[in-house]
């Protein structure tokens, strides 16, 4: 299998997980057309913008612990991270998708979602999902 395979492969392995664990309320929450765009955007990315979404996810999960740090959601280090959440989710959905309302509507089911919360919480430390709905929250008004 030659490494452009393997990529295939391994987008498709993921976009097929994705679909399996969050596909249907996915589906019913957005429509079917919305999560078949986000489908086909992610199934579009080259190796250099799908490495750039890991690389995103992990400094996502690095800024928050620092920004937590600082206990301040409104402050320069939460606004970076929002920053980069926000290019996270541009990457997810295609640039044209994305809209700061759309963002903010997502930030609150952060928080309506325990997986959400056991994964930020899990990366970051308890209140983590708390923190970067509030730091998103900030920066999308």
């Amino acid at each position: 299998m030659s490494e452009h395979d393997a990529f295939e492969a391994l987008k498709r392995h993921a976009i097929e997980e994705n679909e399996r664990a969050h596909g249907r309320e996915a589906r019913e929450r957005y429509g079917d057309d919305a999560v078949d765009a986000a489908n086909e955007r992610l199934a579009s990315l080259s190796q250099g913008n799908w490495d750039e979404k890991d690389r995103l996810e992990q400094a996502i999960k690095e800024r928050l612990r620092a920004a937590m740090a600082t206990g301040d959601p409104t402050g320069e280090p939460a606004r970076e991270l929002a920053r980069l959440h926000a290019r996270w989710i541009a990457l997810h959905w295609g640039e044209g998708r994305y809209s700061r309302e759309a963002h903010r509507g997502l930030a609150q089911m952060y928080l309506a979602d325990d997986r959400f919360r056991a994964y930020y919480d899990t990366a970051a430390g308890e209140g983590a999902t708390e923190f970067l709905v509030a730091a998103l929250e900030s920066y999308l008004a």
